[in-house]
């Protein structure tokens, strides 16, 4: 009699176990107008961010531009001031000039980019819907 109740007791908890199905929630997908709606507002960021961005390489190439012309005139000044027959501390100073006007340079553009902000940010993408599982169950 225990032996059929130790075998019982066990068979009986694992028949229940089986019995018992969890409660799956049903997941479906957002509405199709939901997505579309996701995937306006997404093109809408993108060409906003494309707009700015190219805005913002425009003034940087503007800014690039206006050092590489202050770097030409600071060389081509040192250049004309280079004579033959100067002395020894005539040409330090001439260098000296010229390295000031770069770092001077420099400084400015630094200065004008740091003024222009961080480059846009581009938007996240809409999320995917999830896909539907099918059923394993066959349609009779």
């Amino acid at each position: 009699m225990k032996r059929k109740l130790l075998i019982a007791i066990p068979a009986l908890i694992l028949a229940t176990s089986f019995l018992a199905t969890p409660a799956i929630a049903d997941t479906k997908p957002p509405a199709s107008s939901e997505t579309n709606d996701a995937r306006a507002i997404y093109k809408l960021a993108q060409e906003k961010f494309q707009s700015d961005l190219r805005t913002y390489e425009e003034k940087r190439r503007a800014i690039n531009q206006s050092f590489k012309e202050a770097i030409d005139k600071a060389l081509s000044d040192a250049r004309s001031l280079n004579v033959s027959g100067q002395s020894q501390m005539q040409k330090r100073q001439t260098m000296n000039t010229r390295a000031n006007l770069v770092i001077a340079a420099t400084a400015i553009r630094d200065a004008a980019i740091e003024s222009l902000g961080l480059p846009p940010v581009a938007p996240t993408p809409p999320a995917k819907a999830p896909k539907s599982e099918k059923s394993k169950k066959p349609k009779p």
